[in-house]
């Protein structure tokens, strides 16, 4: 089912749209310690500019998925003309076509809750080493948020719900991970700086009136909504 929203940030070709932007993924990345001989999977890649940094910074052995095709279509350019080794592929996160213990870190940004979130993190368990680590930059409740005020969003970005941070834990425990940390980030979904665009010729008015719209509800609803960033183990 195509998604409004995600074809607005494949079209402009925006990297580091998560909330926190680039600069949040750098700064918690800083603190991780990936060997060279290590594979990374990062699912919902986008342009690439995530998977571009890891195997940069720590010369591992990285594959980059996204279900969009012109996402897989700018992060394949990114990497070609970067001469990146960065192993790129279309491919659903609910569904994973990579055999069990497969890989030693994964990294998500804003992507689980743009599908089934149990199924999605079930994949992740499954497809993670057992001393592995994830992260995962997801939007979240800061409180309650009002019925009409959780439709406007899900309509918005096409999702089923936003949910809080103890959901989030319970939905991770339920998948498996046994460790969950919660990072020390500004939690504020704010609109973070965007240096990095690879835009589409000929995109559709629509998308503009929707980015307006995210950019006002975003800015309208912050005490509502924010985000969270989890480091998780299975063991």
């Amino acid at each position: 089912m195509s998604n409004a929203y995600l074809d607005l940030l494949a079209y402009f070709g925006i990297g580091g749209a998560h909330p926190g932007g680039f600069n949040l993924t750098q700064s918690i990345l800083e603190d991780e310690s990936i060997q060279s001989n290590e594979s990374v999977l990062e699912i919902g890649c986008g342009t690439g500019q995530t998977a571009a940094f890891l195997a940069e910074q720590f010369n591992c052995q990285v594959t980059a998925i996204d279900k969009h095709p012109i996402m897989i279509e700018k992060a394949r350019e990114r990497f070609k003309n970067n001469e990146i080794p960065v192993k790129v592929m279309e491919g659903d996160a609910q569904s994973l076509d990579f055999a069990d213990d497969s890989f030693d870190f994964i990294i998500a940004e804003s992507v689980i809750v743009f599908t089934d979130i149990s199924k999605t993190l079930h994949e992740l368990s499954r497809v993670l080493k057992s001393d592995g680590s994830m992260i995962i930059i997801e939007m979240t409740a800061e409180k309650s948020l009002p019925e009409e005020l959780q439709k406007k969003a899900c309509s918005l970005y096409g999702i089923k719900k936003i949910i809080n941070e103890e959901e989030w834990i319970v939905h991770l425990q339920q998948a498996g991970f046994t460790r969950i940390e919660l990072l020390n980030t500004p939690s504020e979904l704010i609109q973070s700086e965007i240096n990095d665009i690879n835009q589409s010729e000929n995109i559709n008015e629509n998308l503009y009136v929707l980015w307006d719209e995210h950019n006002y509800f975003i800015h309208r609803n912050y005490h509502y909504i924010g985000f969270r960033a989890f480091r998780c183990h299975l063991a």
